[in-house]
């Protein structure tokens, strides 16, 4: 009888065990392997990511306007006035109002005008006393340009070449200074650099009259105030 309820008694304790041991299993199974939950992205977040710009997007963009006032030519940033001292002969000094012409901008003074589409800057009182302004391009062939002005100034006589520097001129230096003098007065053709290398062509007209000299001295200081747009 003895045996019998030991060896009831080992069976019942090794179906404990047994039973035990394989909860035990079932929990380690579960914790060492848990629920993998799929990781989602916030609405809060995705509103904060900025999503890639694909090239059929960049081609619908509109591109970012300037305002007017960064538009179109402008003179340059050059002062509106500047003022200008006594001139060689105790010529009074003025201020000159800075004008702009077609693609380029100068020192304008009393009594001169300038027409912003042929580029001629003149005298008020009378227009035959003016100077043409024409830019000229970086690759300007200046043995072209003498020929030319020698024809030009030979209906009105003798071209004398004064090119190079310019002895208290306020032009300093001419490449090319072409000039005809006669009983009508003088005849101008010049191709001068600004110190920027920006060249320019000045056909000036400046007949003999009470007028001659007040126009040259003030013509010349306006032309070497001349800078591109």
């Amino acid at each position: 009888m003895k045996k019998t309820i030991l060896t009831l008694t080992v069976s019942f304790v090794l179906s404990s065990t047994v039973l035990l041991g394989a909860c035990s299993n079932n929990e380690t199974e579960n914790v060492g392997e848990p629920t993998v939950v799929p990781t989602a992205t916030s609405p809060s977040n995705d509103a904060t990511v900025s999503p890639e710009v694909t090239d059929a997007q960049k081609a619908t963009e509109v591109p970012e306007t300037t305002s007017p006032d960064d538009s179109g030519p402008q003179v340059s940033d050059r002062p509106a006035t500047k003022e200008f001292g006594e001139l060689e002969g105790g010529v009074p000094g003025q201020t000159g109002t800075l004008t702009e012409g077609n693609g380029f901008s100068l020192y304008l003074f009393h009594g001169f005008i300038l027409d912003a589409d042929t580029g001629r800057l003149a005298l008020a009182e009378d227009t035959n006393y003016y100077a043409d302004i024409e830019k000229l391009p970086s690759d300007y062939n200046l043995a072209e340009l003498e020929k030319q002005g020698q024809s030009e100034l030979s209906t009105f006589g003798t071209p004398n070449d004064y090119s190079g520097e310019l002895i208290e001129h306020p032009l300093g230096h001419a490449e090319l200074y072409l000039q005809v003098s006669g009983t009508k007065g003088l005849e101008d053709y010049m191709v001068w650099k600004n110190q920027a290398g920006e060249a320019y062509l000045f056909r000036i007209h400046n007949p003999n009259g009470e007028l001659s000299d007040g126009f040259a001295s003030w013509l010349m200081v306006s032309l070497s105030t001349i800078e591109e747009n």
